[in-house]
């Protein structure tokens, strides 16, 4: 048996993880100098200007530059410590540190934007009128909100360290890619009322309440859609993804796919309803569809609790002390998950026994399978459930004659 890594085991394993984050973020960078910066995402720009503005080089703060600028202009800021509490509206820009040029990581860590705990402020507030700001390269930290994004908004390879919240996202669509969130003492990520989006290759660890927090608030309209994937989810005292349901039915979707999600306080993935945020592992029936594919969890009391519309395929289960999942209820199913080493493997639970494994999945300290592992090529690549099919992965996604089960594949 495996046993439950340390916490001294699970700092190097967040540190393995930031170095590899900082070799696939250089990586971007160079790849932005030859395209835009810009996924195929809903997010779009009309810029209306191509200016470079230098902080502090010509201009001495940073929201002395933001006023200055005209939506499609760049701010370039130079490292240092900015005490201030920023505030974008009426314009589009790219706020951007100078590691988006030359890739340093060094960069990031000495351009730090300080939010000076100033009340109630966020260090950067997006206002609702700047569709298509980028915030790229900062080190975020002592603030209500690290980012309050009320625009679509693209956030990438920042860090955000002894905030509240580390992103506060409200009624917009954000990319939220390439950060770490350490130490704020709420959540990592917090999205509320009429948000989505995507929140992918992140680093989420050791924060005060969840990792990740969506509130499902009522709403009727388009369809919104929120994906998670690729994630470091770990150590966060209450959940690493918390949904929170609220009386009404929403056209939300969620995708939770390809993350670690380890040795958070007490679910990895924790369902709770009627606005309830304080977790009692009573895994609640949310009715939105919930996709949770090619995850691997462990050392969480419960891995994944609630969910009367959810699909669970292609996971790893380990070293859960209670119970690896719990109520995930009728018009959810659970298949092609490998179960190890928890107190209880299914609580309550709609799951297709004939494919459904148990066995040590040999996961190394960075929760790589080791070879000879049960979880290489034991995977499912396509599933239908009620009639429609809702996994289909095409050959070329995977090595091997089947998807490994867990993050790797």
């Amino acid at each position: 048996m495996k046993e439950k890594f340390t916490r001294a085991e699970l700092a190097r394993t967040c540190q393995a993880q930031l170095s590899l984050l900082v070799t696939i973020l250089i990586l971007t960078v160079l790849a932005a100098l030859i395209f835009p910066l810009r996924s195929s995402n809903s997010i779009k720009v009309n810029a209306q200007s191509n200016t470079t503005l230098l902080v502090p080089q010509a201009y001495p703060t940073i929201q002395s530059a933001i006023d200055a600028a005209a939506s499609g202009d760049t701010i370039i800021v130079a490292p240092g410590m900015y005490q201030e509490n920023l505030d974008i509206s009426g314009k589009a820009i790219r706020l951007i540190s100078e590691f988006a040029q030359s890739g340093d990581p060094a960069i990031i860590s000495g351009s730090v934007i300080d939010g000076q705990l100033s009340g109630s402020k966020a260090a950067i507030t997006i206002q609702n009128d700047s569709t298509g700001t980028e915030i790229n390269g900062f080190t975020i930290q002592n603030a209500e909100a690290g980012i309050s994004a009320r625009s679509n908004t693209f956030i990438v390879n920042n860090r955000f360290i002894g905030t509240v919240d580390g992103i506060s996202v409200t009624n917009t669509n954000v990319e939220i890619r390439n950060n770490t969130f350490e130490q704020n003492t709420d959540d990592g990520i917090d999205f509320d009322e009429i948000s989505s989006g995507i929140i992918e290759n992140n680093i989420i660890c050791n924060n005060g309440n969840d990792g990740i927090e969506v509130r499902l608030h009522n709403y009727t309209g388009d369809p919104l859609n929120i994906t998670i994937r690729g994630n470091f989810i770990a150590n966060n005292q209450d959940d690493g993804i918390q949904l929170i349901d609220y009386p009404k039915v929403t056209p939300r979707v969620f995708l939770i796919e390809r993350n670690i999600i380890v040795d958070n306080g007490k679910v990895g993935i924790g369902l709770m309803d009627k606005g309830k945020t304080f977790e009692d592992f009573r895994g609640a029936p949310i009715p939105e569809r919930i996709m949770v594919y090619d995850n691997t969890f462990s050392g969480n009391p419960y891995g994944l609790t609630g969910g009367a519309n959810l699909i669970a395929i292609n996971n790893i289960f380990a070293n859960s002390s209670q119970a690896a999942m719990k109520n995930v209820q009728s018009g959810s199913i659970a298949a092609h998950n490998l179960f190890w080493a928890n107190n209880i493997d299914y609580e309550n639970c709609s799951y297709d026994p004939a494919t459904t494994f148990s066995g040590d999945p040999l996961l190394d300290a960075a929760y790589q399978p080791a070879s000879g592992s049960p979880a290489i090529d034991a995977g499912t690549a396509h599933f239908v459930w009620n009639g429609e099919t809702v996994l289909d992965i095409a050959p070329e996604h995977y090595s091997g004659s089947a998807p490994d089960l867990g993050h790797t594949d």
